[in-house]
């Protein structure tokens, strides 16, 4: 019932929400984030964020600090977690979400191949720098 509820109060607070995509070269990314001991009993919350957007210009190369993020398509997946395993750092955690998105991607990746979107090495966002 709360679940309803809330799904209403949403309804009703967002009449105009929408999603929308754009034409793009069908090229999957995500972004990746953690929280470090954000949870009760030492456990941290990691999400992806995986969306469809154009081609890198070098997708071979790392791309640069400052280089311009990829216009977002509307989000093909989001996963939120909560990693049960106590890390002992901030970097760790970055680290331990980084792996679990990568895993996450993969099975994205092969369907896109399959469907005839082949892919680049997935570009990876963490906390607004990109990384391979």
């Amino acid at each position: 019932m709360a679940a309803i509820t809330q799904l209403l109060n949403y309804l009703a607070s967002h009449p105009n929400a929408v999603v929308q995509f754009h034409t793009s070269e069908m090229t999957l990314h995500t972004d990746s984030d953690a929280s470090y001991l954000s949870r009760p009993k030492g456990r941290s919350r990691a999400a992806g964020y995986f969306y469809l957007s154009d081609k890198p210009l070098y997708p071979n190369k790392p791309p640069e600090p400052e280089a311009k993020l990829p216009k977002q398509n509307g989000p093909i997946s989001i996963c939120p977690n909560i990693l049960c395993k106590v890390l002992s750092s901030t970097a760790e955690m970055e680290h331990a979400a980084l792996f679990h998105n990568g895993k996450e991607a993969c099975p994205m990746r092969i369907a896109h191949k399959e469907m005839g979107h082949s892919q680049p090495p997935t570009p990876i966002a963490v906390k607004g720098k990109k990384s391979k």
